[in-house]
């Protein structure tokens, strides 16, 4: 395998764009990774794009990617989509490094969009309900449903943290005001002002010890980056492992696809937990942040509680998760979020990350996952990034 690089990343700020098309938000952030890494469309080979949802938000199947590169005036190049529940953007990710890494082509472009947000939210719901295997739904068709059934999973989630974990409703709340602290520090978050743990506990109450500021935006937004097998001559981003997992028959976790996924990465990259300074993980609600630290091996089991009372996690702690403000406060777009932690995890590696800065970065851990099989996380992409 080839060294494989990151040499452009762009991004449009999170949010609702009801009168932007994705076709819009995608070519912006496009542009701004062209830009980024100083190539257009006549010197890419392929292009990977990652959705989830334009099927059902707009009636969009099937050619997603390919109305937005002969939009923008791209030549006949292979535009592979790529459908994998929330994990979309980072299955997207590891697609054009392996394309990349194993010689088929030399330079990639990788692109994550999505328009979810709708004022008929049943739409965004159906989206969610896709997500989950249909054979353990008892829905029906999804009529009535008035929250995403992923809360209902994360609830679970929850429950076990606070049952067998020692945790509490304020370290949940604790962890959340970290998250709107971090998205306040950054001009691409969904939501942008810091809030106390009492502010995220007096907040509307979703779901068990949930509460609507514990829990991810509905949201739009897109994110792009460019792999090469060049190494720029300027602040480079080696992309040093990158796998994906599929649920295994005999799991019994929360997330066990997280975990397999974080130990083929560790694998890969011969390191380990303890050689990050970073990590973006997925943390649709602020539990499954908390149990994504396990299921990635970034903490040992039981230790939650004291990461939290010590700011182990926070900005200038020992490994700061989620500087960007993850998915609570960046915003989840469900297809873009993958592509999302890469500009992320760039940014803080070239030291360009602004307010949000972790000092003296060199290496991040990345995970996404995505969609439910018997209440388990179905899919889970990890990557590991070094400026070595």
């Amino acid at each position: 395998m080839r060294d494989a690089f990151v040499s452009g990343v762009g991004m449009t700020p999170f949010g609702r764009y009801e009168d932007v098309s994705l076709k819009e938000l995608s070519a912006r952030a496009i542009r701004s990774a062209f830009d980024d890494a100083g190539v257009g469309f006549d010197d890419v080979q392929a292009v990977f794009f990652g959705n989830v949802a334009a099927g059902v938000m707009y009636g969009q199947h099937s050619i997603r990617g390919e109305t937005v590169t002969h939009a923008m005036g791209a030549g006949a190049l292979p535009v592979t989509n790529v459908e994998n529940a929330c994990a979309s953007g980072a299955n997207a990710f590891h697609l054009g490094w392996s394309a990349v890494a194993g010689g088929q082509y030399d330079t990639v472009l990788v692109v994550g969009a999505e328009k979810l947000y709708s004022q008929d939210k049943q739409k965004s719901f159906s989206a969610f309900l896709g997500g989950m295997d249909v054979d353990y739904l008892d829905l029906g068709d999804g009529a009535g449903v008035t929250r995403s059934p992923f809360i209902d999973r994360y609830a679970k989630v929850a429950d076990l943290l606070l049952n067998e974990r020692g945790l509490t409703r304020e370290a949940f709340a604790q962890v959340a005001s970290k998250a709107h602290s971090n998205g306040a520090l950054n001009p691409y978050a969904q939501r942008r002002k810091a809030l106390t743990p009492e502010e995220i506990l007096a907040s509307r109450h979703v779901l068990g010890p949930l509460t609507v500021l514990m829990c991810s935006p509905v949201g739009d937004g897109a994110a792009a980056a460019v792999i090469t097998s060049r190494r720029p001559s300027e602040s480079p981003v080696r992309i040093l492992a990158s796998q994906m997992r599929s649920l295994s028959a005999d799991s019994t976790g929360p997330s066990d696809s997280h975990e397999y996924s974080a130990a083929a990465a560790w694998e890969q990259a011969g390191l380990g937990p303890e050689d990050m300074d970073l990590a973006e993980v997925h943390d649709a609600t602020t539990p499954g942040e908390i149990v994504s630290w396990v299921e990635s091996g970034l903490c040992r089991p039981g230790d939650e509680m004291k990461w939290i009372e010590t700011g182990h996690t926070t900005l200038s702690g020992p490994l700061p998760v989620n500087p960007s403000g993850g998915l609570i406060a960046r915003g989840h777009p469900i297809g873009a979020t993958g592509v999302a932690q890469v500009f992320e995890g760039v940014q803080q590696l070239r030291g360009t990350a602004g307010d949000r800065q972790v000092a003296n970065a060199r290496r991040a851990f990345l995970q996404c996952g995505g969609g439910l099989i018997k209440g388990t996380t179905a899919v889970s992409a990890a990557h590991v990034l070094t400026t070595e």
